[in-house]
């Protein structure tokens, strides 16, 4: 079985969210950032999972406009989403988990989970850090990655 991870990540909370996942998937499993490689031909591949965290309420323009452009192949594989976003509230994060991603893909994907966040505030920018900590009031980094989240995930994606 062939799987591929495409995550986008700012700040590597999704990159280690993504090789965590990894870890639990069986088969040979191709980790690729959206945001700084080249992604293969899906065509070779038996399950696609895709990763983003959310920033203002979305995901990376990288990561959306690859989905946009594959939407079509995407809908004929194995799909799993997955975000990572810390928002306070649950509700917001579920509603944010699916609105990221356009609907027929949402639907169509055979699992879908939050699998939490990480705040790393040393690799921040100014404004960055700035924001964050008025939103969520963090003031030291932080890290909520949900295991159980990762495991739910990953038994999905191995029941064929």
């Amino acid at each position: 079985m062939k799987n591929i991870i495409i995550y986008a990540t700012k700040y590597g909370s999704t990159e280690k969210a993504a090789k965590m996942l990894k870890s639990k998937l069986t088969g040979d499993v191709l980790l690729v950032n959206v945001l700084k490689e080249k992604v293969p031909s899906l065509e070779e591949y038996d399950q696609i999972i895709l990763g983003g965290s959310i920033y203002m309420g979305r995901v990376q323009k990288e990561l959306t406009e690859f989905i946009e452009k594959n939407l079509s192949l995407l809908l004929k594989k194995k799909v799993g989403l997955f975000i990572c976003a810390g928002s306070p509230d649950p509700a917001a994060r579920q509603k944010e988990l699916e609105t990221v991603f356009p609907a027929e893909l949402y639907n169509h994907a055979s699992t879908k989970e939050l699998f939490g966040y990480e705040l790393t505030f040393e690799k921040m920018g100014f404004l960055d850090k700035t924001i964050t900590r008025a939103m969520k009031g963090d003031k030291n980094s932080v890290s909520e990655l949900n295991e159980a989240a990762m495991e739910r995930f990953a038994k999905v994606m191995l029941d064929t």
